[in-house]
């Protein structure tokens, strides 16, 4: 026994610094390293509910109770908005047309521009109103002048809910206050955020900082403190009562990469802002576009036994790009689905199959091929011969290529 603690007592000290060192290093490696099919870190967020969503794809890259129901607070008015721009390009409404405000609008509560009953103002500027401070007198006068009355309108926004698929979403009002059969949650906030982007007037005056009403003499600041801080937000809607706590819908553009964050039940305004932040952070940080497609570039060939050509050149009908993660752009993996049921004749741009997007065990996308030439069904002497090569590639043991 004491040979042995003898030869321990004589291990150089530089050898043990060295094992120590290795030991740490590769500790702190184990840490770091992600986990299959990971991301590089977890996020934590502190809210009742959130979700990142690429903009491009409407797909969710992180979500916390994603689906529960929650109050929304003036986040409703992402709906309201959307129903303002759909109608300016339905023609139901212009942007120059004169609102007068009602009784019923003039005397709601909560975040307001001071409407007077019987005090006009344009659609945009009420609209302005609604984006940049969450106006609810507003938000009841437009939903007035476009359909009505306010009960029309609220059919309408549960319409398009319904249209848009949300599951998890029931309107009572057009302006967010309590009701406890009015709620939605993050996911449904933010597919509706995502039809509402589409719409440049409205991110237009989500982005605007500071504004002014009635010929500059009613200041307007926006409610939403992240589009000052946060590089390429423009965007969306911030939400707060008492029952729903902070809420905020946000989204930033950069380098030509879109996201939406929805953050719901956050304890103050600037928890909200940080766990926004927090979210975008790691979409940008975490995600890169990849490339897959150009317009009418050829993929490959869908076989369409009848058809002639049989072989047929087959691409997208737009330039089409994934999202992936950063470092992993070049290693993504295409395959060809055809159509069950191909009618002849086609035409050019004609969709006759589905183009699917893997990313190592991943499906990162999909999306529709196209004819890229006209296709017309093959006379019979050509059906016969090649029925029988089928036939001779069968007794040969090869079997015959679906189609």
């Amino acid at each position: 026994m004491g040979n042995r603690r003898e030869m321990r007592m004589k291990v150089p000290q530089k050898l043990s610094v060295r094992v120590a060192t290795l030991i740490l290093v590769i500790a702190v490696v184990l840490v770091m390293a992600p986990r299959p099919g990971g991301r590089a870190y977890a996020l934590e967020i502190k809210a009742r509910a959130a979700v990142l969503m690429d903009y491009e794809s409407g797909r969710i890259i992180f979500s916390q109770n994603p689906d529960v129901q929650l109050p929304p607070a003036s986040v409703t008015k992402l709906m309201t908005m959307l129903l303002i721009a759909e109608s300016i390009d339905s023609g139901r409404a212009k942007w120059d047309d004169l609102i007068r405000t009602s009784k019923n609008a003039a005397g709601m509560g909560g975040s307001q521009v001071y409407l007077r009953e019987g005090e006009e103002m344009t659609l945009a500027e009420m609209t302005k109103a609604i984006a940049m401070v969450s106006a609810n007198d507003a938000s009841t006068a437009v939903a007035e002048y476009l359909y009505g009355s306010v009960e029309l309108f609220i059919q309408k926004m549960n319409q398009r809910a319904q249209e848009l698929g949300l599951k998890n979403t029931n309107f009572q009002n057009e302006h967010g206050l309590p009701d406890p059969k009015h709620y939605s949650s993050a996911h449904d906030l933010a597919l509706i955020a995502r039809e509402l982007i589409r719409h440049p007037k409205i991110l237009e005056w989500t982005s605007t900082w500071i504004s002014y009403l009635r010929d500059g003499e009613f200041f307007l600041r926006n409610t939403n403190d992240l589009i000052q801080s946060y590089r390429g937000a423009d965007g969306l809607k911030t939400g707060h009562t008492e029952e729903a706590g902070y809420c905020l819908c946000a989204t930033a553009e950069v380098e030509g990469l879109r996201f939406i964050s929805v953050i719901m039940g956050a304890e103050t305004n600037q928890v909200r802002v940080d766990e926004s932040t927090k979210l975008l952070n790691y979409g940008f940080r975490n995600f890169a576009r990849a490339a897959v497609a150009s317009q009418g570039e050829k993929l490959g060939t869908i076989r369409v036994r009848r058809g002639n050509p049989q072989d047929v050149p087959v691409g997208t009908s737009t330039d089409y790009a994934v999202l992936v993660e950063r470092g992993k752009e070049r290693f993504i993996e295409t395959k060809l689905l055809p159509e069950e049921q191909i009618k002849l004749p086609l035409k050019r741009g004609q969709q006759i199959g589905t183009l699917i997007v893997m990313s190592g065990k991943e499906e990162v996308g999909r999306t529709a091929v196209v004819a890229l030439q006209d296709v017309k069904q093959a006379n019979f002497v050509v059906r016969f011969f090649r029925w029988l090569g089928d036939v001779v590639r069968g007794w040969f043991g090869r079997g015959a290529k679906g189609e």
